[in-house]
């Protein structure tokens, strides 16, 4: 059978044989076993085998009653046990198929892909279904008894703040209380607690169960894009273009409820992690707990058992919805009616690595026209490609996507004003601090007005890079042709904390030095500013102040977006700083004040999604201020105060920056008016890196040049060494949605010599 399809569903009650696919080597390898049993197995599902004496998970693909003729004579071990039936089923294996056409990827790679960790290669434990209980704690409502103790009652106001009822592992693992609190407060009957097993229907209710938050009251942009979807054709894309605190969330969970009432499933993805605990949060309280989570922050046996409760739902035609990232978009979900992507502009939902390099964007349009779902492109700063899909077409025909504009704020409240401060004047003045004076002011006022702020510095860390000042020497990552970060630790016994260079490619750590390794000069000096620097400038400068850094440093771990957001969200910090994480979609009432401590840093790159991408940031950390009952300001700090992306920012007007951008673009031949596709090379040496680069793009280039597209390169990868693998790359150029004038994936690798790998990125974000 070709590695590259997977053949018609089959199925057999009869002894007879298997073709099974295990992960082994590159691209796995397909293995004949017997049935002796006469299991009901057939192509899709999931069984255990044995494969040189150990178990493994692997997928049938195919199923006959007369032994292969290469097998005739051979000892056949036998299939041990069915793990899943029909893990793949046929529309689920269309949507595969396509990605893996489209990604220029091995359709057995998009397959692991897409499958959670752990279900596929060798059986490390027991099969995840055996653990499918989902024990829940609610507030017991008939009771009389009250706290006895501060912690009971923080477990009962933390409980009413989540609709009165959550999972006991989330209770454990994100709110911090133990166990044994929770079994003590049940025996007095302040909980309930209740197992259950499965998918239980999202929303059901019955008896002792809390009752779900109720829809909120529509605004009429609300009513008329919830009209909108509802009316919608099967399979049809839809952006709702809303400012940011319009309720974008609101109409996509009443758009929820209208699909799971009528039976059918739904699907709502975030671009990231951080952006989960809000949306789940709200998913809950309107439709119970039985809402199903999914994403890389997960444990490989949460996946698998949230991948078997969506399969059990598709078997039992009962509805559910999921919550999650990028990944999710492969859910097994049948009788799916809606799809939402919220902050559909967002880069993260671009895979990069491994293979296929993906778009969920893309693939949600994909899925939603062969299963008939409606998908909804949420957004406040909308991408070029998506509005520009909203346009009419030459002939006046109308875009593929229909436009859903929310103008308003909830409430009407008014959009927060852009402030500028003028970096440069601040030099002139002789204010030559990180914080301005007019920032200065602002964060001063906000604990007396009981107000709250947030900054967006560019990099994490204490500081951007060490340097010498006499030879200009810049200290650069062993394994990596990047420079490290200066990192600091905490504060310990009046002395300052230890100071160390960090790699934020590889993680590379190694201790600060006092000379130069160039010149040997002593003109040793960290420059520039991250996270961990301002937070220390605030702390010495605003005394009392209370801070909580937000990046990546500190959101390691489980559930650690969630700690931070809560701890903030209830008052326990007036400023949180942090990275861009901050600008993406999260709901913070108290704040009033947005700042960016310097935006020249991401005005200023070689890139050409570089202004785009900016303006969507900026306007986004915008939209955190004022979404409460008082009104918000932003306050950028820049040094080029007239560049267009900062008078888009200041004016709020997007659309007339997406106008002149799609103009731009036209004039360029520039997406989505042409297309691209990255060929990235890595290997063990530069030189040989380069010879490979060199190699393959003589064998591409015919075919390149007869499709009418363009080779550019080879070339050394804007990062050419990372954890000591040099990088090349090749870069393709031709018309819009024109396909990839390239071999089979497999033809490609077959060409480099060993220890090269190759990775496809059609569409890519960044180069």
């Amino acid at each position: 059978m070709p590695a590259n399809s997977l053949p018609p569903f089959l199925r057999t009650a009869a002894p007879g044989w298997l073709e099974v696919w295990l992960e082994a080597g590159r691209e796995g390898r397909i293995f004949t076993y017997a049935n002796p049993q006469a299991l009901a197995i057939g192509a899709g599902d999931l069984v255990r085998v044995r494969l040189q004496g150990r178990p493994h998970t692997g997928l049938v693909v195919a199923s006959a009653t007369a032994c292969p003729a290469a097998m005739e004579g051979r000892s056949i071990l036998p299939v041990e046990a069915v793990l899943q039936s029909a893990a793949v089923d046929p529309h689920w294996q269309a949507l595969l198929e396509e990605v893996a056409r489209q990604c220029h990827t091995g359709l057995f790679r998009s397959l692991k892909s897409a499958l959670p960790p752990g279900w596929l290669g060798q059986a490390r434990r027991p099969p995840a279904g055996q653990g499918r209980i989902l024990w829940t704690v609610r507030l017991n409502p008939d009771t009389s008894a009250v706290a006895s103790h501060p912690r009971q009652q923080e477990l009962l106001d933390h409980l009413a703040s989540h609709g009165g009822v959550r999972l006991l592992r989330d209770l454990v693992q994100e709110g911090g209380f133990g166990r044994s609190l929770i079994a003590s407060m049940e025996r007095r009957g302040l909980l309930l607690k209740q197992a259950g097993r499965g998918p239980a229907r999202v929303g059901g209710g019955g008896a002792g169960t809390t009752p779900l938050e109720a829809p909120q009251p529509a605004s009429p942009a609300q009513a008329k894009a919830m009209a909108a979807i509802a009316d919608a054709p099967p399979g049809q894309a839809l952006l709702l273009w809303g400012v940011t605190g319009s309720g974008k969330t609101e109409v996509y969970l009443q758009a929820a409820a209208r699909e799971l009432a009528a039976g059918r499933s739904v699907l709502i993805l975030a671009p990231e992690i951080g952006l989960i605990p809000q949306l789940l949060d709200r998913c809950r309280r309107r439709f119970g707990v039985a809402v199903i989570e999914y994403h890389s922050g997960m444990g490989d046996g949460e996946r698998v058992v949230a991948w078997r409760r969506c399969l059990e739902a598709t078997l039992q035609r009962e509805p559910c919805l999921a919550v999650g990232t990028r990944s999710a978009v492969f859910l097994p979900l049948g009788h799916l009616g809606l799809i939402v992507l919220d902050e559909e502009h967002d880069a993260s939902y671009k895979q990069e690595s491994p293979m296929p390099c993906y778009h969920a964007r893309e693939v949600a349009r994909l899925r939603a026209r062969l299963s008939g779902a409606r998908l909804v492109l949420g957004s406040a700063t909308p991408s070029l490609e998506t509005w520009w899909r909203c346009q009419p077409g030459p002939q006046g025909l109308p875009g593929d996507t229909l436009l859903l504009p929310l103008p308003e704020r909830i409430g009407q409240r008014p959009l927060p004003p852009v402030r500028l401060v003028d970096m440069r004047q601040e030099l002139v003045d002789g204010h030559r601090r990180l914080i301005s004076r007019p920032l200065m002011a602002r964060l001063e006022r906000l604990q007396e007005a009981g107000e709250q702020a947030v900054v967006l510095v560019p990099r994490r860390g204490y500081r951007s890079f060490l340097s010498c000042r006499s030879c200009g020497e810049v200290v650069l990552c062993p394994h990596c042709d990047v420079a490290l970060t200066v990192h600091r630790g905490p504060r310990a016994g009046g002395q300052e904390g230890r100071e160390w260079l960090r790699c934020h490619w590889c993680d590379h750590r190694q201790e600060m030095g006092d000379r130069c390794g160039h010149c040997g000069s002593t003109a040793f000096k960290p420059f520039g500013a991250g996270t961990q620097r301002v937070m220390e400038q605030l702390a010495t400068e605003l005394e009392g102040l209370r801070l909580i850094r937000f990046d990546r440093d500190t959101t390691r771990g489980r559930d650690g977006h969630r700690r931070l957001l809560e701890r903030f969200a209830a008052g326990e910090a007036d400023v949180l700083v942090g990275t861009q994480m901050l600008a993406k979609g999260m709901d913070l009432p108290a704040v009033t004040l947005a700042a960016v401590l310097a935006a020249d840093g991401l005005l200023h790159r070689p890139d050409l999604r570089a202004s785009e991408q900016c303006l969507q940031l900026l306007l986004q950390l915008a939209g955190r201020a004022g979404r409460g009952e008082r009104p918000g300001e932003v306050l950028v700090q820049t040094y080029s105060p007239d560049h267009p992306v900062i008078r888009h920012l200041v004016d709020g007007r997007y659309g007339a920056f997406l106008a002149e951008e799609l103009e731009l673009r036209r004039q360029g031949g520039m997406v989505p008016f042409g297309r691209a596709c990255l060929l990235r090379l890595a290997g063990p040496t530069a030189s040989g890196t380069a010879t490979a680069a060199a190699a393959l793009a003589e064998r591409i280039r015919p075919a390149v040049e007869r499709a009418g597209w363009v080779l550019i390169g080879p070339a050394p990868a804007p990062v050419a060494r990372v954890a000591g693998r040099s990088r090349w790359q090749l870069l393709l150029h031709g018309a819009g949605m024109a396909a990839l004038p390239l071999p089979p994936e497999g033809d490609l690798r077959q060409a480099l010599p060993p220890g090269v790998s190759l990775t496809i990125d059609p569409d890519p974000l960044e180069l």
